[in-house]
């Protein structure tokens, strides 16, 4: 199977759909399809920063995308249709989107679309909407691929598509999550944690629809005992100015330990996480119409044992199994603060959920989603895969 796939964004900018893109590709590379990727260049500072990909990567000219960048990209998705026999065209996201309906006449390639959540709700304005008739983007020869379950009754109400194209695909969970990390003790000599500390994780941009700021509150209102025994370690770079200057504001007043860390290498992350003992994303719905539509670093955390603490938030709910590999709550402070202590609470309760979050990770693979969503034979999930070696 030859397979093209399109995306605005892709290595070194690794957010959620880069992510998707890299780890989709890679997993059908293994399945035996060829895959070709087309990826902007960021100002060509791509070759020395990032090893080669199994896979081939095609680099236009661009950044993270703007609408001023539509034109480029339609000329772009003729010229490379044109350059190959390809029996699937893979719009990654949104912006490829209108360029990749507007080639179908001149292919008789399979074409897909991911939807990721918050696109379905930014593609809601008169002109947005006008644009995506006139180009026929959810025409009867497009399957459309949806990141959640969530993400996929989000697209039925706002668009009118025959359900029987549209399908809901699980994310996978990349190896390199389950893979060796520096002994606990160690990791915790080196940020100065004591052991009978509890260290909360969080990863995410700093922004306001990730809700530190909630996280934040919750933690404010701990008994002091509990509250005085916890660190919060948080990642990621800084999202909106004016929401990180008032959130740092907030996190030198508080009276607890809470250390920013900023962006960190993912060999760092994966080491904090088996040195912590809870994840807490405490993301938040928002006017924007910006949705978490899955919530792949819930997934990530797991695969290290964390159990989770979120909000019962868009797609989040098909990351963080209610009760079994975390706890979900509505996104008020009180209720946040309450899951914690009960994580904090008893040792077991971690230690059950820790065990069902890392059961649920191995459930998932890059393999079994390339699978579904190209049609490709897989040999199972990882799961059964180490049930086959073990046994």
């Amino acid at each position: 199977m030859n397979i093209l796939l399109l995306t605005s964004e892709f290595a070194p900018a690794m957010g959620g759909i880069g992510t998707y893109a890299s780890e989709i590709a890679s997993a059908a590379t293994r399945l035996g399809a060829r895959v070709t990727v087309l990826a902007p260049d960021y100002a060509r500072q791509t070759s020395s920063q990032i090893a080669p990909p199994p896979y081939e990567v095609i680099r236009f000219r661009g950044g993270l995308h703007s609408m001023r960048d539509l034109p480029s990209k339609i000329m772009l998705a003729r010229s490379r249709i044109r350059a190959d026999c390809y029996d699937v065209i893979h719009a990654a996201d949104w912006p490829f989107f209108i360029p990749v309906a507007l080639c179908r006449w001149r292919t008789q390639a399979r074409m897909l679309m991911t939807v990721h959540g918050t696109e379905i709700n930014e593609t809601q304005t008169p002109l947005k909407r006008l644009a995506i008739r006139s180009a026929g983007v959810f025409g009867p020869r497009t399957q459309i691929v949806a990141n959640s379950e969530y993400t996929r009754n989000l697209f039925h109400q706002r668009f009118a598509v025959d359900a029987r194209r549209v399908s809901a695909v699980r994310l996978g969970v990349s190896d390199f999550w389950f893979g060796p990390r520096r002994p606990r003790a160690t990791v915790r000599k080196a940020y100065r944690l004591a052991p009978d500390r509890l260290v909360i994780v969080t990863v995410a941009r700093i922004t306001h629809r990730k809700g530190h700021h909630l996280t934040l509150s919750a933690l404010a209102g701990l008994p002091d005992e509990l509250r005085k025994r916890i660190t919060w370690l948080v990642i990621g770079p800084d999202g909106e100015a004016g929401y990180v200057e008032a959130f740092k504001r907030l996190v030198a007043e508080a009276d607890c330990d809470i250390r920013l860390l900023g962006p960190q290498p993912n060999e760092h992350i994966r080491d904090i996480y088996g040195a912590a003992d809870i994840f807490c994303l405490t993301s938040l719905p928002v006017s924007s119409g910006r949705v978490e539509g899955f919530g792949l670093v819930y997934l990530e955390a797991a695969a290290s044992g964390l159990p989770s603490v979120a909000t019962a938030v868009g797609g989040v709910p098909d990351a963080v199994l209610a009760d079994e590999t975390g706890i979900l709550v509505p996104p008020e402070a009180a209720r946040v603060a309450q899951a914690i202590a009960d994580l904090a609470a008893t040792d077991d309760l971690r230690a059950t959920m820790a065990a069902g979050a890392s059961v649920h990770a191995r459930s998932l693979s890059w393999e079994q989603c390339a699978a579904a969503t190209y049609g490709l034979s897989c040999a199972g999930s990882r799961a059964k895969q180490s049930e086959a070696m073990s046994a």
